[in-house]
C-alpha cells in the first residue's frame, strides 16, 4: 500500500463531513529517509471547466459538507487485475488497479469525480456535490490541486502532513510548456511507485493531445491507475479513467496513451499538476 506511512485507513470524518464506508487497515512500510521531498503544493486551479463542454443540469453544490453519504451506484469497472501481470514471451507486464469509473456531473466537476474514484480505490465514498463543497470546486475556476491533496489526505490518512515525512498526498504544479525533463522523469517515477505499492494518483492533461477529435484545448483532470512496464523495466503506456461524459470506451485499448503522448499532454496543459 502507500509508501507515505500509511498505517490505518479506518474512516476519520473530517470536520463537517458526513459518513462514509471504510477499508479494511492493514501494515505499511515506511519510507526511506529524504523520500517525497519535493512537494511544490500551491493554489494554482488546474480543473477549470471546458467551454466547449455541454454541462448536464448542474445540483446545488452548496450542499452542507455534513450531508448523509450513501453508497454509490457503479458506472464502469477497469478489468480484474491482481498486482503485474507478465508476458513471458515479450517481457512486457502491466499493473492496474480496478476502480469505479465515475462520470462527472457537471463540465466543471472533473475533480470532484476523480476524487471520488481516488476514495472509492480506498473503500470510501462521497458524493460529487459534497466533495466539491470539500474541494472549494468552482464553475468559473475548476478544483486547486493543493484542495485535491488536501482532501485526499484527510479522508484517507485521518489529517493533513505536517511535514514532508508525514503521511499524506502531495501536490506538485508546474508552468504550461516548461515541464523538465526532470520533471517528467519524477512523475514517472512517483506514478510507478504508487502503483507498484497499490495506490493510484491523478494528473491534469490538454483534452486536446489525449482527444484530438474532441477539438477542446482546456485543463482536465483524469485518474491514472495502471502502467505497462517494458523488458528493461520502462514505462511503456499509461492507463486512465477519465470522468468526462464525452468520452466513450469502446474497447480497454482506449483507456491506454503512449508514455511520451500523456507527458506531452501534462506539458501542454494550461495548468500542469498531479497529486500522489
Amino acid at each position: 500500500m502507500k509508501r507515505k506511512w500509511m498505517t490505518v485507513v479506518w474512516l476519520v470524518c473530517l470536520a463537517g463531513c458526513g459518513s462514509m464506508q471504510p477499508m479494511q487497515p492493514g501494515e505499511h512500510n515506511e519510507p526511506a529517509d529524504g523520500e517525497k521531498s519535493d512537494t511544490r503544493a500551491d493554489e494554482r486551479f488546474v480543473t477549470a471547466p471546458l467551454a466547449e463542454e455541454d454541462p448536464v443540469q448542474d445540483t446545488d453544490t452548496d450542499a452542507e459538507a455534513n450531508a448523509a453519504l450513501s453508497d454509490p451506484a457503479a458506472e464502469t469497472e477497469s478489468p480484474e487485475a491482481e498486482g503485474p501481470n507478465a508476458d513471458e514471451d515479450t517481457g512486457i507486464r502491466s499493473i492496474v488497479h480496478p476502480v469505479t469509473r465515475s462520470i462527472q456531473e457537471t463540465g466543471w466537476y472533473c475533480g470532484p469525480a476523480v476524487m471520488q474514484m481516488l476514495l472509492g480505490h480506498y473503500g470510501l465514498y462521497a458524493a460529487q456535490a459534497d466533495l466539491a463543497a470539500l474541494l472549494n470546486t468552482s464553475r468559473v475556476t475548476g478544483t486547486e490541486y493543493a484542495d485535491m491533496a488536501r482532501v485526499a489526505s484527510v479522508h484517507v490518512f485521518g489529517q493533513e502532513p505536517a511535514d514532508d515525512r508525514a503521511s499524506g498526498f502531495r501536490a506538485w504544479t508546474g508552468t504550461t510548456g516548461q515541464m523538465t525533463v526532470q520533471d517528467h522523469a519524477q512523475f514517472l517515477d512517483r506514478m510507478r511507485q504508487d502503483l507498484e505499492g497499490g495506490d493510484v494518483l491523478s494528473a491534469a492533461v490538454d483534452v486536446h493531445v489525449l482527444y484530438p477529435d474532441l477539438a477542446i484545448h482546456g485543463s482536465h483532470v483524469v485518474l491514472v491507475n495502471g502502467i505497462e512496464l517494458d523488458e528493461a523495466g520502462g514505462i511503456r503506456q499509461i492507463r486512465i479513467e477519465d470522468p468526462s461524459y464525452l468520452v466513450d470506451y469502446a474497447s480497454e485499448e482506449d483507456h491506454w496513451f503512449a508514455t511520451d503522448r500523456f507527458l506531452e499532454a501534462m506539458n501542454r496543459c494550461p495548468e500542469p499538476g498531479y497529486i500522489w
